[in-house]
């Protein structure tokens, strides 16, 4: 039997696409829905988990000393009423500029995800050739494969420390820096006060400081002794440091993943195109992935067969990944 969960978006996209098609043939202004605003941290966290419940994605900006919690319905001005016959719970809610559209990347994540040695193994290669073919690499450079397969497997732990998903960690610095450790934002550099980024994560001097006293603070066993004065001689500090702060970052934003992407790039003036090309970033590795690994697991079974014959069908019996798995 269907659940309720899948059956209330479904109606609600059919009332939406009837009542923009009755009032506005050419598709006018859409507009999302505000459905609460909140300064306790507690309301806020039982808002969120229930417009999760409900299969809604949303984002939040903030208004004064509240934080605005806003679903991302893309309605037309009659759509509210198709709203509230589908979320009665949510009458209040009202609409309000269409402040920006969340990305949906397809498949939207992998469940359960795989081992730290399937994930080096595979992500390993990709991420040499994004270093070799990327923007910052006018030259053609190769990385060692000693060197991704180091990289690759900290993003991993790192990842899984801080419960995060790999494939963002792993998508961030693709998108960075197409994971060259490098000095970043040169024009920082002309500046009376310079604040350079560093490393294959672009991590600020000023914010880097910020996460290691937060580290110091709660006494994380993998946090440094002191602050590396230059982070590119530091790359599995830059990689704790990275999922560090996003983990900070999706504290504070309920687990909604393209808010602590806003703000890892700038908390103080959100830039709402860097969660939409981190993710396509994302979707491209995780596409990748889904393609290699059925390879790799067949020549992991080649592998097992020629050594220990017995181990083969436990193997076989590993489950596929959830393509779709909400995050």
């Amino acid at each position: 039997m269907t659940s309720r969960r899948f059956i209330i978006p479904l109606v609600l996209l059919v009332l939406f696409s009837v009542t923009a098609r009755a009032g506005n043939p050419g598709r006018g202004p859409v507009y999302d829905i505000q459905c609460g605003c909140y300064s306790d941290p507690e309301n806020a966290a039982r808002l969120v988990l229930r417009l999760q419940e409900l299969g809604l994605s949303w984002y939040s900006t903030q208004r004064d000393i509240c934080t605005r919690f806003i679903a991302d319905v893309n309605v037309d001005y009659r759509g509210r009423s198709a709203f509230i016959a589908a979320y009665p719970e949510l009458a209040e809610g009202f609409l309000v500029e269409n402040l920006w559209d969340l990305p949906h990347p397809d498949p939207e994540g992998i469940s359960p995800l795989p081992t730290g040695e399937e994930f080096t193994a595979i992500m390993a290669p990709y991420m040499q050739r994004q270093y070799q073919h990327g923007y910052y690499n006018r030259k053609g450079l190769s990385m060692a494969g000693q060197r991704a397969r180091m990289y690759t497997r900290w993003i991993y732990e790192a990842a899984s420390y801080y419960g995060l998903d790999p494939f963002l960690l792993f998508a961030v610095g693709n998108f960075e820096t197409y994971f060259r450790n490098m000095f970043g934002d040169l024009d920082r550099l002309q500046h009376r006060y310079p604040d350079p980024a560093q490393g294959m994560f672009q991590i600020l001097r000023s914010t880097a400081h910020l996460i290691y006293q937060d580290m110091r603070h709660r006494n994380v066993p993998h946090a440094p002794e002191e602050l590396p004065p230059d982070l590119r001689t530091h790359p599995k500090t830059q990689i704790y440091f990275a999922a560090h702060y996003l983990h900070i970052l999706h504290l504070q934003h309920h687990g909604n993943r393209y808010m602590a992407l806003l703000g890892y790039n700038a908390a103080s003036n959100p830039n709402y195109e860097y969660p939409q090309r981190v993710m396509r970033f994302y979707q491209r590795a995780i596409r990748y992935f889904i393609q290699s690994s059925q390879r790799y697991r067949e020549e992991k079974t080649a592998a097992v067969t020629r050594t220990d014959p017995r181990g083969v069908q436990d193997l076989k019996n590993r489950k596929e990944p959830i393509r779709n798995a909400p995050f």
